[in-house]
């Protein structure tokens, strides 16, 4: 992978990482500032999708950049 493509990936990386931390925020703020209108079945969801999305970064962190780019360049031989 060149580097402007290592910087492409590290820069969604990044913004993964803002998301999963806004989202984690509001789930917190969801859960201690709201009582007794479904606020903890509200944060759970908020939860479940801030998880998705660490499921991803960590996809992407893991990914093999060697492999995925002789796949690629292979598909145009």
């Amino acid at each position: 992978m060149n580097s402007a493509a290592r910087s492409e990936l590290n820069s969604i990386i990044s913004e993964l990482n803002s998301i999963i931390a806004e989202l984690d925020s509001i789930s917190s703020g969801v859960r201690n500032d709201f009582q007794n209108i479904g606020n903890n079945r509200c944060a759970d969801s908020i939860d479940s999708v801030a998880n998705k999305y660490r499921y991803v970064r960590k996809k992407l962190k893991n990914m093999d950049t060697e492999t995925v780019t002789e796949w690629f360049a292979n598909q145009f031989t």
